[in-house]
């Protein structure tokens, strides 16, 4: 008698396989420059990214196929981020930091071809920001960016590097808000006062100076002189002093007589300039400063005070 058994014999394509997938949100991770100055968006490029861009995958796949890629073509109605009195902040758009892999609205970038995503399908898809510098007003600047996503790519492969699965995406839209605000800044010019010398209080000759100021564009503001170290309580003389003896003198709007002071109407408004007289003009150097003079003397009605070396310090402040 004889036994006999069959054997099944079974053969497999050895294959390696990952599941991954693809979304593209409606709205991405937004990118704000944050709060900075006028005067350093008129003077340095600024920086910020976004650290997801909209396009979403779950970790796998291979992307390094020559047929996969993954495409993102930036469209908006704007040039720039807006901002309330209609200027606009430009900026530059790209793909890896430091503005390398530089993106061009309205032209399709694949981060694939251009060697950004490494050999997997990516979980998320940075974008880079740096502005244009500008002489702007201050406000919240926005723009809300079309970020379109093209995709296609292998989920797994089998021998010889067939495509066993795959994953795409046509014309998946995001929306990617890009944000700065521009605060108000000034640079104030002004030179120290030197009132000479002389041997008695009525010999004095008052001193013509200006302070330069530019401040933001448009921007409304005051200018104001402190009361100094050691102001007399009654009368509001402002005092220099050497030693325990004191000097008073003070400090005058234009080439008049109204002090100009820290407080209230005391203050110096911008549209009251001997020079650009109205709002701010912003920080261009050759016309951007509004220039205020004053003139400041020894009061001349007081008891001439041992002789000395007479000091004090003055705050000028701008405020809007």
């Amino acid at each position: 008698m004889k036994w006999s058994a069959g054997v099944l014999l079974v053969c497999c394509l050895a294959a390696f396989e990952a599941e991954a997938g693809c979304t593209a949100a409606a709205t991405a991770s937004p990118a704000s420059f944050g709060s900075i100055s006028s005067s350093l968006v008129y003077s340095a490029a600024q920086n910020t990214s976004s650290t997801n861009s909209g396009l979403t995958c779950t970790p796998g796949g291979i992307s390094l196929l020559g047929t996969a890629y993954f495409k993102a073509k930036i469209t908006s109605a704007q040039t720039g981020m807006l901002g309330p009195t209609g200027d606009v902040i430009a900026y530059n758009i790209s793909a890896g930091s430091n503005g390398t892999h530089p993106i061009t609205r309205g032209t399709a970038f694949d981060f694939a071809s251009n060697g950004l995503l490494g050999t997997q399908a990516p979980s998320s898809i940075p974008l880079y920001f740096t502005t244009v510098t500008n002489n702007v007003a201050a406000g919240v600047y926005t723009e809300t960016l079309n970020v379109q996503w093209d995709w296609y790519y292998c989920t797994g492969l089998g021998i010889g590097n067939v495509c066993l699965g795959s994953d795409s995406g046509v014309a998946k839209i995001s929306h990617l808000t890009v944000s700065v605000t521009v605060a108000n800044d000034c640079t104030i010019t002004a030179a120290n006062i030197s009132l000479g010398s002389a041997p008695v209080v009525s010999a004095f000759t008052p001193v013509s100076q200006t302070v330069s100021v530019a401040c933001t564009k448009g921007s409304a503001y005051t200018v104001g002189f402190s009361d100094g170290l050691h102001p007399v309580s009654t009368g509001g003389r402002r005092q220099m002093i050497s030693g325990s003896n004191y000097l008073a003198y003070d400090i005058f709007k234009s080439a008049g007589t109204t002090r100009w002071g820290s407080v209230g109407t005391a203050r110096r408004a911008s549209s009251t300039a001997e020079v650009n007289p109205g709002n701010g003009l912003g920080h261009i150097p050759s016309s951007g400063s509004q220039i205020f003079n004053y003139n400041a003397k020894i009061y001349t009605d007081q008891t001439t005070p041992p002789a000395g070396t007479y000091t004090d310090s003055v705050v000028l402040d701008v405020g809007f």
